[in-house]
């Protein structure tokens, strides 16, 4: 009985330890493949997350309820601008069975970006990502509400994360004005026209996230109802 000669098994090795290879090739490549779209899928979770968290506040969006700041000074229903990235009041506040103290369906909340390595942050971060955000780029988006309306001593904000780390956020306004014309604006309330006392009428609001492998992400809500003026000293309107 013939059996192999050397040659013969050395092509054989040779063979085998190729077909190795290939074989640990393609399992790494599948193990970083699938690495690759389970991080994906988790920021798109959270930026879902994120999303559905922010039309609940907006669609829900209360105009004609003024809420007074800590001087007993009225702030306008809705508010964004360079010191405020988005603060209103909002309906829809379902109470709680097992919360002794009474309180109104209406809820004031307010959205912030903050440092992406500060404490409040921790909680919308993964244990890796908080072991290494000193070298995370970035911020951190919050919430942030009220058990009662009307700011006190003794009603402080109460804060959750929305998203984190994202690289920016901001709001667009839609709006309607005295003679139909829609507008976009950066800011709410917009400045009024000289001699126009009149508001506009907002209509739909816009935010612009970036985030993750996403780039910018925009999303639009319609607004409920209309800014209507405020009434005078007498209460008319």
């Amino acid at each position: 009985m013939r059996g192999f000669t050397l040659l013969e098994l050395l092509i054989a090795i040779f063979i085998t330890a190729l077909l190795a290879a290939g074989t640990v090739g393609l399992v790494f490549q599948f193990s970083e493949t699938n690495e690759r779209v389970t991080a994906r899928m988790d920021e798109l979770d959270r930026l879902q997350a994120a999303k559905s968290r922010l039309a609940t506040d907006i669609q829900q969006f209360v105009p004609r309820r003024p809420v007074a700041d800590e001087f007993n000074n009225l702030q306008p229903a809705l508010i964004s601008d360079d010191e405020t990235l988005l603060i209103l009041t909002r309906h829809g506040w379902p109470r709680s069975v097992i919360s002794p103290s009474r309180r109104s369906d209406l809820q004031r909340i307010e959205y912030q970006l903050i440092a992406i390595d500060d404490d409040r942050c921790r909680m919308g971060l993964t244990s890796e990502q908080w072991a290494q955000r000193d070298n995370l780029e970035g911020q951190c988006l919050i919430r942030r509400f009220r058990q009662h309306l009307e700011a006190e001593a003794d009603n402080p904000w109460r804060e959750q994360v929305v998203l984190a780390p994202v690289r920016a956020v901001s709001f667009g306004f839609e709006a309607r004005d005295r003679e139909g014309s829609m507008e976009t604006h950066d800011e709410w309330p917009p400045s009024a026209p000289a001699g126009d006392p009149e508001p506009a009428s907002l209509r739909a609001v816009t935010a612009e996230i970036e985030y993750g492998s996403f780039g910018s992400a925009v999303f639009r809500w319609l607004v409920p109802g209309d800014v209507l003026p405020e009434p005078d000293e007498e209460g008319q309107l």
